[in-house]
This record gives structure tokens, sequence and C-alpha cells, in this order.
């Protein structure tokens, strides 16, 4: 019995906490203030326990924040907050970089192709500075796969696609992770300025099949980069693995 009203009581804050959330993406609220705790127990016919318990679970799902003796705000999830939970997920699910790699090409692919029907000047002129910075050979390697992934990010916001751009920016912890990875190979980095600068001038063109061709090609070549120095590393780790298996032994024959 006691165990039934714990779960009537979770399955009731967790629908007020549904509703609220219903009433924040439909604009609702006048403002950015939600009402106080006592006025959404009496519109919602809860307790204000229930509430509180409904608030903390929009804090979660980074929808308010709250500020001492001033209530309840609405905010928006930032992407930020969106790529560290993808990343944690990805690690924490055994999720293998190859798919993350498929991802990237479904997406960008995509983001290529409207990005030469929608790209402007000053957009061409951003992604040509990020594409001159990653050429610096004083960069360290996550300095690198910073301006590589802003180069693709710029791709993703000219093409005109809002869900295109919060994905795009929702994974961009995990992919500059890949990116890092696959510039450890020797020949990457050069390869891969060399594939971002045919698809800079295929967005020049204003071409869309080119630059989705382009930007095919250059996922798909840092793919092969990443699986080989990820098989590298496994073969390395395999390796101490066995050398230290015989150098306990030939101590515990001694």
């Amino acid at each position: 019995m006691e165990n039934e009203q714990e779960l009537k009581r979770t399955l009731l804050y967790e629908q007020v906490a549904d509703m609220l959330e219903q009433a924040i993406v439909c604009d609702h609220f006048e403002g950015e203030r939600l009402p106080s705790e006592q006025h959404l127990a009496e519109k919602y016919n809860v307790s204000r326990t229930v509430v509180r318990e409904a608030l903390k679970l929009l804090r979660e799902r980074g929808l308010i924040d709250s500020k001492t003796g001033s209530g309840a705000y609405i905010t928006r999830p930032e992407e930020q907050n969106l790529s560290d939970v993808i990343a944690r997920i990805i690690r924490t699910s055994n999720i293998d970089y190859g798919d993350v790699y498929d991802v990237r090409s479904i997406l960008e692919t995509v983001a290529a192709r409207r990005a030469a029907l929608h790209v402007t000047e000053k957009e061409l002129e951003e992604m040509e500075e990020y594409l001159k910075k990653t050429r610096d050979l004083n960069l360290s390697a996550k300095e690198r796969a910073e301006y590589d992934y802003q180069f693709h990010y710029m791709i993703a916001k000219a093409s005109r696609n809002s869900l295109l751009v919060m994905l795009a920016g929702a994974l961009g912890l995990v992919f500059k992770e890949v990116i890092e990875l696959s510039s450890d190979m020797e020949g990457s980095m050069d390869d891969g300025i060399r594939r971002h600068k045919e698809i800079l001038d295929a967005l020049r063109l204003r071409d869309a099949e080119l630059a989705e061709h382009m930007m095919y090609g250059h996922i798909y070549q840092s793919k092969c980069y990443c699986m080989e120095m990820l098989e590298k590393r496994r073969e390395h780790e395999t390796k101490n693995t066995e050398a230290k298996r015989r150098t306990s032994g030939e101590r515990y024959i001694l």
C-alpha cells in the first residue's frame, strides 16, 4: 500500500511537470517568470510539495532556473548542456565512433547541399578564416579540432535549417572528439585542410551537388583515419598488456 501511494505521488509530480513543460513550450506564460508555487498548486489542484517536485524536475530538464526569493524563471536548454549530456550517453552506452561518423555524414552532407544554396559572402569569409586558423602548425590538437568543428558548424548555420544547427551544436563535443582523434593519423591534417578548401570552393560556386559530394568524401576519409587510429591504439594496448604479463611471469619464476 505504501509503495502504491509513493508511485501515485511520483506520477503526480511528473504529470504536473509535463503539463508545465507543455505550457512553457507553447508560451502560455506571459514573460519569463512562472507563477508562484501557491498559484500553480491551485491551478493544478495539487499540494505545494507536488509543485515543488515538479519544478525540480523542470530544472533538471533545463527549462527553468530558480532564484532565491524571486521565483522560477523560464530558460531554454543550451547547446553546450545538450552536448555534454549526449557525449556522456555515447560514452556510457559504448556507441562506436563509426556510428558517430555515420551521423556526421547524414547531417553534414545535407547541410553542405543546403548551404550552397543559402550561404552569404560574410559566412564564406568566416569559413575561410577558420580554414586559415587550422593551418597554424603551432596549434594543439584540441585547438585545431575546435577550429575544424567551427568550420563545419558554420556550414550548418548557412543551411538555414534551425533544427540542423541545433543538432550540430548538440553533437559538438563528440564531433570534436572524433576530429581530434582522426587528426593524430599522419597526413590527416593536410588532407583535411585540402578537403575543407574543396568544400569551400564548391560553396562559393553555389554548386549544391558538388558541395554534398565533397563533404561526403571528407567525412568518409576522416572516418577512415579515425578507425585506423583506434585500431593502432588497441594494438598498442594489447602489446603493453602482454608485455606486463610476461614481466610478471618472469618475476614469479625468479
